[in-house]
């Protein structure tokens, strides 16, 4: 089952937990960005995910699978 996005959505259910987590902007050379494309709803996303406690900031944008 896909993830739901509701982004401004009135009629959106209410959040009922909160998963601490980030992202990683990488730059190269040029100057291009690297992307990877979500599993669970196919766009394309800055790498990242969920964090666990007492994982560094970077942890799991190292740790996703790109």
């Amino acid at each position: 089952m896909g993830r739901t996005e509701y982004y401004n959505d009135p009629k959106a259910p209410r959040a009922n937990t909160l998963i601490p987590s980030s992202n990683l902007l990488v730059v190269n050379e040029e100057g291009a960005v690297l992307l990877q494309r979500r599993r669970d709803t196919g766009q394309w996303a800055l790498p990242g995910g969920a964090q666990d406690i007492g994982e560094t900031a970077a942890g799991p944008a190292a740790t996703s699978r790109i």
